[in-house]
């Protein structure tokens, strides 16, 4: 899933070049193109779909050369997550096979331990295929974070090795059934969430077989799944057209809440040791970096960071930066716009977008 805007790292993330296309944590790597690399540990790159939308996928095309261009699908309009996927269930299915497993990534994450994610990916594929069970993945939390939605592990209803024979108890270990899906918490809630010890940050990241998530969304979202089995296939002339058509109706949810939290066949992978980071502010942009001395993040030739701690600067042209005296700071050169904020505001560089939005200086996003 690649549509995304990426709000929160402007002035960088612009819409023609959004959070996902940039290399904001690996120099020279954008976050998708490290996503599309993981995936090649367990899946073949002529089988990876990519859904953005047309604006994004000329500089997709330039970042992923590997990747058949007729597998990147461009939708006309954001409806949000349930949508993208009915959409890549559709296509895999016509060229696949309903039995096909189909493993939905968000472009824009960062993992650190690819062999362990490669592991749980071939452990739900295989859950997967042998339950016909929705599979979601969830992180165990590291703090109580708001920015993200919970998922609560059911301790009374522990997937054992008589249920599923075919899996070892040390894999079963981080097998468990869903109790509930929860909104993302204030942060009173988020820190009885993390004391509990029965709660995992909710990944985005899901694994099912195309024919056990399309009927699914037939039953939980049925006007989506209505409009989308009416499309024609995606080699078809008027694929894009009737798209469209499509997609000017639907009502966009996301899959969580469509689906995830009404659906009784869910289980949750635990995943702790993947490294894992949505990078959802720039305040992660700075905790996942290497800090010098003064624990700041300098990126550029022409910054200067005097008296100043705990600090992330990032100059993109000639422009000198000077700070002094400056604690957890976050100040971003793009040349065009200049963004100075603090590492714990940094949330709220979406209100910046909107504002822009709603006085029409588009030329700035």
């Amino acid at each position: 899933m690649a549509g995304g805007v990426g709000s929160r790292f402007w002035p960088e993330s612009r819409a023609q070049r959004p959070k996902q296309l940039l290399d904001v944590v690996t120099p020279g790597i954008s976050l998708i193109q490290a996503t599309i690399a993981r995936t090649k540990l367990f899946a073949d790159i002529g089988d990876t779909l990519v859904v953005t939308n047309e604006v994004q996928r000329a500089e997709l095309e330039r970042q992923l050369p590997d990747l058949p261009k007729q597998n990147i699908i461009s939708e006309p309009f954001g409806r949000n997550t349930a949508t993208c996927i009915a959409l890549g269930a559709k296509i895999i299915r016509e060229s696949n096979g309903g039995d096909s497993v189909m493993i939905v990534l968000p472009a824009d994450h960062v993992i650190r331990n690819e062999s362990e994610f490669a592991r749980l990916m071939k452990l739900a594929a295989r859950l997967a295929v042998d339950t016909r069970s929705l599979i979601t993945v969830g992180i165990h939390p590291a703090r109580p974070e708001t920015g993200f939605g919970y998922i609560q592990l059911d301790d009374e209803h522990l997937p054992s090795q008589k249920e599923l024979p075919h899996f070892s108890e040390f894999e079963l270990r981080d097998v468990f059934s869903v109790k509930r899906f929860a909104e993302k918490p204030d942060v009173d809630t988020a820190r009885r969430f993390v004391e509990s010890g029965d709660f995992l940050w909710n990944s985005g990241m899901f694994v099912w077989r195309v024919d056990a998530i399309e009927k699914a969304m037939h039953e939980y979202t049925p006007e989506i799944m209505q409009l989308i089995d009416r499309v024609p296939p995606h080699t078809a002339p008027d694929f894009a057209a009737k798209l469209k058509e499509a997609y000017s109706t639907i009502r966009g949810v996301s899959i969580d809440y469509g689906v995830m939290e009404q659906a009784p066949n869910v289980y949750v992978l635990r995943a702790g040791a993947l490294g894992w980071s949505d990078v959802g502010s720039w305040d992660e942009v700075y905790r996942l970096s290497e800090k010098d001395l003064e624990n700041n993040v300098l990126v550029g030739n022409h910054v200067v960071a005097r008296n100043s701690r705990g600090c992330l600067i990032i100059s993109r042209n000639d422009q000198l930066i000077a700070t002094y005296g400056m604690t957890d700071a976050v100040v971003i050169n793009t040349g065009d716009a200049i963004l100075i904020t603090k590492r714990d505001q940094a949330q709220g560089v979406r209100d910046v977008v909107d504002y822009l939005k709603r006085h029409q200086m588009t030329e700035y996003l």
